[in-house]
């Protein structure tokens, strides 16, 4: 993939290489994460195509703050299609978002555990 799952550096250097902040993020993000996937999928299983939007939209500024390029990427697409009302398509993208961000807890929790 073009973009990176997980940028340690660039993530790092945008918090002034402040290890202590960037840990406190991450614990953010993966306590986070799944509730807001959880309302994501609740908004599609409703067809609330707003809400769905909207969730999206939370979620590309989550892995925005990480460093996650990828899911930020995938995380805009998903909401570009909510507000177009093509639920199915943010359905085919959210497989990818779900298969990727697998990897990217993964990244996470090590860059933590490295801390």
């Amino acid at each position: 993939m073009a973009q990176s799952l997980f940028d340690k550096d660039a993530f790092l250097a945008s918090l002034a290489d402040d290890e202590e902040l960037a840990c406190e993020l991450i614990g953010a993000f993966l306590e986070d994460c799944p509730l807001r996937m959880q309302s994501l999928l609740e908004a599609l299983d409703a067809n609330d195509a707003v809400t769905t939007s909207k969730m999206a939209h939370s979620l590309k500024g989550m892995c925005g703050v990480v460093r996650t390029d990828a899911l930020s990427e995938l995380a805009f697409d998903m909401e570009l299609a909510a507000r177009e009302g093509k639920l199915d398509s943010v359905r085919v993208m959210l497989a990818t978002f779900v298969s990727l961000l697998k990897q990217v807890y993964i990244l996470l929790r090590e860059f933590k555990a490295d801390r």
